[in-house]
């Protein structure tokens, strides 16, 4: 005997299958069709009522630069000097940091009182309960926003981020803020890299369907030369041809301010003796037992077309500047560790 309940489930099934309506075009059609050209809320990197994602290690100054971002989107002004931006109203969600700090960089940054961005911090705002985005969108629509900044991904649901099905659904309910008009930027964390080269898109932590469900990555890391400098590279950018790799200054003055400033393109280059340091002790961060100096370059090697000389050179400075130190090993070889 059928259950009264399950035949009325099925009857609903069929009455909602019954009204549905497929638009379909032709090819035709499609081909006359003149598209706009994509928009941007800030030149070549953020696509407008799309969604992107900022990601980074900790302290890699991904808080700093999207502070930046809504600065300047708010003002009209390029962003780190190179980036136009498109002026209208900024929402920062941010979810990791007090009021208090946030405030602090902001003034650190040069914000002065008239700008149209608004603060939403510590609230437990959750992306996928309808209720919270409707209000949001109402604030947002209240105070004319348009670009919302989150801080960060992981802050604002309560998936399991390895889960293609549930970040699924994590983004069908931000793309509906999108539908809704709004351009969606997200913070998010990146895995620690092995000694094993990585790229961007394989550093981005989580399922793969979150790097799938986005119009444009940016991953920044800071330089191993340089800890005042940000290497930013775009990985994804579905309208558009991705950037070459650039690098981004990032100091503070006598006065308390803080800059960001476009420097240049990144030479990958930027001399085999730092990428051979680099990559010694990414594979002494996996060996810390340490490894022999014939070991090492054997490894470097296996990973980087660099010269013997060259490996030597790089640890030699590494054991000098005691990032690295040494002790006897068998046959009086040394074997190299981290300090």
């Amino acid at each position: 005997m059928t259950n009264p309940i399950d035949a009325k489930f099925e009857a609903l099934k069929k009455e909602i299958s019954a009204e549905r309506h497929y638009k379909v075009i032709s090819l035709d059609a499609l081909l006359e069709t003149n598209f706009p050209e994509t928009n941007w809320i800030i030149e070549k990197l953020i696509p407008r009522e799309g969604i992107t994602i900022l990601s980074g290690a900790p302290s890699s100054f991904k808080t700093w630069l999207i502070l930046q971002m809504a600065l300047c989107i708010s003002n009209g002004e390029k962003f780190i000097g190179k980036f136009e931006s498109s002026q209208g109203g900024v929402l920062i969600v941010d979810e990791e940091n007090h009021p208090r700090l946030v405030k602090e960089r902001m003034q650190s940054l040069g914000a002065k009182n008239g700008l149209p961005i608004y603060i939403l911090s510590r609230t437990n705002f959750i992306i996928t309960d309808e209720k919270q985005r409707e209000q949001l969108l109402k604030a947002c629509d209240e105070h004319g926003i348009t670009t919302i900044f989150f801080d960060s991904l992981v802050r604002i649901n309560t998936a399991d981020e390895n889960s293609a099905t549930q970040m699924a659904g994590v983004f069908r309910a931000i793309s509906a803020l999108c539908s809704s008009g709004k351009t969606i930027i997200l913070t998010h964390h990146e895995r620690k890299e092995s000694f094993m080269k990585s790229s961007a898109q394989s550093r981005l932590r989580g399922s793969s369907d979150i790097l799938a469900a986005v119009d444009s990555h940016i991953s920044v890391k800071r330089s191993k030369d340089d800890r005042s400098r940000i290497v930013v590279e775009q990985s994804k950018l579905r309208a558009d041809k991705e950037l070459d790799i650039f690098e981004v200054s990032a100091k503070e003055n006598e006065n308390g301010r803080f800059t960001l400033e476009y420097i240049g393109e990144y030479s990958e280059a930027a001399t085999k003796k730092e990428v051979a340091k680099d990559l010694i002790v990414k594979l002494l961060e996996d060996f810390p037992d340490g490894l022999s100096k014939k070991d090492i370059a054997i490894k470097v090697q296996e990973i980087e077309k660099i010269g013997g000389r060259t490996i030597y050179t790089g640890l030699k400075e590494l054991l000098a500047d005691e990032t690295v130190s040494e002790r006897p090993g068998v046959k009086n070889e040394k074997i190299c560790y981290l300090t």
